[in-house]
C-alpha cells in the first residue's frame, strides 16, 4: 500500500537527500538494475519511479554476489514507502571483499572543470578492475585514477598516494598527475613486495605501563585502559617509532574533545566525528585495514592502536541493518572486526604487526568480546 500525497513528498525529499552510498543500497533494496553504474540523478528517478507504481513490495532480492545488506537509513525509508517488505532472508556469508565492492564509489561522468589540487590518502582498487579511487585525508572529497595514467600500473590496494586532480563534481576529482606513491617520488617509486615466512617468536620488547609487550610473540593485545586518558599510550607511540614502526590508530565516532588528542599523534589516524554520516566511518576502517595489510606485505612494522574495539563494532552496525546476525552485531560489522584481528601477525622476515585493542570492563559484558576476543587475546 503506497502512503498518502504528503507522506510521498516527504520521502521523495529524503531520498534526495541521500549520498550515493546510500542511494545505491537503497536502489537495489527496491530492484533498480545495475545500481553501481548509475549516476546519482538516475539513481533516484529509478527509485521514485518503482516508488510511484507501486512495485516495492513484490521486490523480492535474489541475485548472487554482492552480499545482501540494508543501510540504517535505507531500512528506515523502506518502512516508510510500503507497509511491508517482501524481501528473502539470505544467509550466504559476507567476505571483507564483499563489504569492500559494496562500498565501491563510482565516478561521476562528464568533463573536469579548470579547479584543480593535491590530494593524497589510502588507495582502493575498484571491483571491477577499472579504476583506483581514494579519500583525501583532509577533505574527504573522492579522488579517482584511471587506469591509463602515467605510474598507476605501480600501486595497489592500500597504497598511500599524493596527486594532482581536477574537480568533475561538489566532491569528486579526476587525478590528471601522481606524485607520489607511499611517500616516494612516483618516478623513482618501485613496489615492494615480500615472501612472508613461517611465524616466529621474537624477544623484542616495547614497554608499556611497566609491562613488557613482546613484539612478535603476543601481537593481539587486549587493554581494559581509558585510551585518552592513559600517558602510558603516548610513551608507547614514542617507542613503536624508535623501533621503525609505522603507527596506525582507528577511532570512530570520536567526540570532540577525542578527536582533537588524535591529531596530536604522529602516525597514521582513521577516525569520524560524532555527527558524520556513516559511510565516513564505513570507509575509514577499510582504509585502515588495507594500509596494514599493504604495511605488512611491504615488509614493514606497524602498531595498530584501536582505542575502543567495541564501539568500532557499534558504530559499524549503524551503517548496516541485516536480518543475519553474529553475536547480536551486524554480520558485516564483525567481518572488518575479525579481519582487524587477524592483522596481529609476526613473520621470520621481520615484518609484524601488534594490534593493541582497548575494552572498557562494562563492554566486556559484549557477547563478542567474551566468546571471541578474551579468547585470542591476553589481558595486559
Amino acid at each position: 500500500m503506497l502512503a498518502n500525497s504528503n507522506q510521498n513528498k516527504r520521502i521523495e525529499l529524503e531520498v534526495k537527500k541521500l549520498g550515493i552510498f546510500e542511494l545505491r543500497g537503497l536502489a537495489r533494496e527496491v530492484g533498480v538494475p545495475s545500481p553501481t553504474t548509475k549516476k546519482r540523478d538516475q539513481l533516484i528517478e529509478g527509485i521514485l519511479e518503482r516508488f510511484y507504481k507501486g512495485e516495492i513490495d513484490e521486490v523480492v532480492i535474489t541475485k548472487k554476489g554482492r552480499p545482501y545488506k540494508k543501510l540504517a537509513v535505507v531500512d528506515s525509508i523502506l518502512s516508510n514507502m510500503t507497509m511491508h517488505e517482501n524481501f528473502s532472508n539470505q544467509t550466504k556469508l559476507v567476505s571483507y571483499e564483499d563489504i569492500l565492492a559494496f562500498a565501491q564509489v563510482m565516478p561521476v561522468m562528464g568533463g573536469a572543470t579548470n579547479k584543480e589540487g593535491t590530494f593524497s590518502g589510502i588507495v582502493r582498487q575498484s571491483a571491477n578492475d577499472e579504476f583506483y579511487m581514494f579519500y583525501d585525508f583532509n577533505t574527504s572529497n573522492t579522488i579517482f585514477l584511471p587506469v591509463g595514467l602515467k605510474f598507476v600500473n605501480l600501486i595497489k590496494n592500500g597504497d598511500e598516494v599524493e596527486c594532482r586532480a581536477k574537480m568533475a563534481s561538489s566532491n569528486q576529482y579526476f587525478a590528471v598527475e601522481i606524485n607520489k606513491i607511499n611517500k616516494v617520488k612516483a618516478s623513482s617509486y618501485t613496489p615492494q613486495k615480500i615472501v612472508l615466512g613461517e611465524p616466529v617468536i621474537s624477544n623484542q620488547t616495547i614497554d608499556f605501563d611497566g609491562k613488557k609487550i613482546y613484539v612478535g610473540r603476543r601481537n593481539l593485545i587486549f587493554v581494559e585502559e581509558n585510551f585518552y586518558e592513559n600517558k602510558s599510550f603516548e610513551k608507547l607511540e614514542e617507542q613503536a617509532l624508535k623501533n621503525g614502526y609505522n603507527v596506525v590508530y582507528l577511532s570512530l565516532n570520536s567526540s570532540i574533545e577525542d578527536d582533537i588528542k588524535l591529531k596530536q599523534f604522529k602516525g597514521f589516524v582513521f577516525s569520524s566525528k560524532f555527527d558524520e554520516i556513516s559511510s565516513k566511518s564505513l570507509n575509514q576502517a577499510l582504509d585502515c585495514v588495507n594500509l596494514c595489510e599493504n604495511l605488512l606485505e611491504n615488509g614493514q612494522k606497524v602498531l595498530l592502536v584501536v582505542p575502543d574495539i567495541v564501539n568500532i563494532i557499534r558504530v559499524l552496525d549503524c551503517c548496516f541493518v541485516d536480518e543475519n546476525k553474529m553475536y547480536n552485531h551486524s554480520m558485516q560489522s564483525i567481518v572488518i572486526v575479525q579481519k582487524i584481528l587477524s592483522l596481529g601477525k609476526a613473520f621470520s622476515s621481520g615484518a609484524s604487526i601488534t594490534a593493541v585493542l582497548g575494552c572498557s570492563t562494562y563492554d566486556k559484558n559484549d557477547q563478542f568480546i567474551t566468546e571471541q576476543l578474551v579468547k585470542i587475546a591476553k589481558i595486559v
